[in-house]
């Protein structure tokens, strides 16, 4: 189901019940854009990886939010899913509200597009947004302002540069308190001059006429109506404010869903789906926190049960009957055996279907991740020697891979673990190279060739890290390198350990065996090898 600003409200009202009553929930987001800075390194800690990803992805808006919900009835044995597809744009609500700048990546934009994205859609009608805190800011000044139209403004002078301009308006309103109009609109007033009225208006026709703001395309003016009764003005009042407070509850909007799904506690399914979570804190929480185990401790009390799918596809039994965990791939590979996909109930103009397939709208991929989740997670229980027809969240059979996210491009870490200390691979075969700007691929191979070869993961055009092939190698290697007459043609090494220790605290993971990244665990450089 789409849902934009226009119809966001009733399915909002709808979502109660399906969230209470979803066995699991799937996401999934489209983006402006990936990255905009230094890529991932093979070699990178957990750390640095994440600072990677938060100064380099969150200036990009996801403003496409995929939501399927699973519903598993014991009564019939099956799920039935309820997915939905939603536009999200950050819409600002008045002068006061946050106005917000985002970048744009070509390709992702051109990918979009040629996959079907409505950007008019987007922009047009795209449900709005607010953090907790700008929510909490918003509201405080719309109070004040509340506030002030019921107990006055302090008197403000009145310059005498302003005075003409000042008595030349108030003449327009003796003249509009003399005809027969009930309203009329003073233009191109700023916000000074538009206090000054409020205030000349209070003094010299009290409770004859009121004065509001109004915005008419990009000029900024004032509308005066005549009051009527007290009575009257009491119920406009009371209409004015009950309107503000549902433009209020309109721009904290979608931001009021992802509040609803982090306080139902259920089960959510993504597919790679560390960029997604790290969007959604961002745009519908807060900031992401600089501390790398900070942002481990936020995520998992926001979102206290996660599963990866692409973290279960990596699983030993699944390891020679996936050859891809591209999501469509992954789909098309667990729809047939020796998987098993369950018949899926589909609810009225609330479902997708695997006929009419629409890969990278963000409520389909929802809507397939699901699919591949119960799909592997029953394959697990039928390979159990009492076999298990139907894997549902809380089985034991799931919890090894409970709240671990994917992380790409790292050589030896396949995931980050929210609840626990994350692997801690040996990294004492690696080593960092400081070589001459004219050296090549086959320099570094070369000087590394006689220990069976290595792993270049380039940093600079003069800095690299070197992963020996054969491990085992390594310190031979370094009894090598200890020799005085050992050539290394220009070249500088150190262990990876050790120029790990050389860089800031802040860019360093402990999670790296031989690679303290804690002031307290940090030891005396070792002087680069040349």
């Amino acid at each position: 189901m789409e849902v934009t600003r226009s119809n966001f409200q009733q399915v909002l009202s709808e979502l109660d019940q399906v969230l209470k009553d979803a066995t699991f929930l799937a996401i999934d987001g489209e983006f402006t854009g990936l990255n905009s800075g230094p890529d991932a390194k093979p070699f990178d800690t957990p750390s640095q990886y994440y600072q990677k990803l938060k100064s380099g992805s969150m200036d990009f808006l996801l403003v496409q939010f995929g939501l399927s919900a699973f519903t598993f009835d014991v009564q019939t044995n099956k799920y039935s899913q309820r997915s939905y597809n939603f536009y999200v744009f950050p819409r600002p609500l008045n002068r006061a509200a946050p106005d917000c700048r985002f970048m744009c990546q070509a390709s992702s934009i051109v990918f979009l597009t040629s996959q079907g994205f409505d950007f008019n859609k987007l922009f047009r009608d795209g449900i709005p947004y607010l953090t907790t805190s700008d929510e909490e800011k918003l509201t405080s000044k719309l109070e004040e302002k509340q506030k002030a139209r019921e107990d006055g403004l302090e008197l403000i002078p009145i310059s005498d540069d302003d005075k003409p301009q000042i008595e030349d308006i108030c003449t327009k309103i003796e003249e509009f308190m003399s005809s027969n109009e009930e309203e009329t609109m003073l233009n191109r007033c700023n916000a000074y001059i538009r206090r000054i009225i409020h205030q000349e208006v209070r003094l010299r026709w009290p409770n004859k006429i009121r004065v509001e703001g109004k915005v008419d395309g990009t000029i900024q003016g004032l509308m005066v109506y005549k009051m009527g009764t007290k009575e009257e003005e009491k119920k406009k009042e009371e209409e004015r404010r009950e309107k503000e407070k549902e433009e209020l509850k309109e721009a904290v909007g979608f931001s009021v869903l992802l509040r609803k799904i982090a306080d139902s506690t259920k089960l959510i399914v993504g597919h790679n789906m560390l960029l997604d979570l790290c969007h959604i804190v961002r745009q519908f929480f807060g900031p992401l926190p600089d501390s790398y185990k900070e942002f481990k401790l936020l995520v998992h009390n926001l979102f206290p049960n996660l599963i990866d799918t692409k973290v279960l596809s990596q699983a030993p039994k699944f390891k020679d009957i996936i050859p891809s965990n591209v999501l469509n791939y992954m789909l098309d590979t667990v729809s047939k055996a020796p998987f098993n996909l369950p018949e899926i109930i589909p609810v009225e103009n609330r479902s997708y279907s695997t006929a009419a397939e629409t890969y990278h709208e963000a409520g389909f991929d929802a809507y397939a991740t699901g699919l591949c989740f119960i799909a592997m997670a029953n394959f697990l229980g039928a390979s159990e020697s009492t076999p298990v027809p139907m894997v549902l969240p809380g089985s034991e059979l799931l919890k090894p891979f409970i709240n671990k996210l994917t992380m790409l491009r790292l050589k030896d870490f396949s995931f980050i673990n929210l609840v626990g200390a994350d692997p801690q691979p040996s990294r004492s075969h690696v080593f960092h190279v400081t070589f001459p700007k004219e050296w090549k691929l086959s320099n570094l191979q070369q000087l590394f060739s006689p220990f069976g070869g290595a792993f270049i993961s380039w940093l600079t055009e003069t800095t690299a890290y070197a992963g020996l092939n054969c491990r085992e190698r390594a310190p031979a290697f370094l009894k090598k390198l200890k020799k005085k007459n050992y050539r290394l043609g220009g070249a500088q090494l150190q262990t990876y350990a050790h120029h790990q220790d050389s860089l800031e605290p802040s860019s360093v993971s402990n999670n790296v065996e031989g690679g303290k990244g804690e002031k307290g665990d940090r030891k005396r450089k070792q002087p680069p090898t040349e």
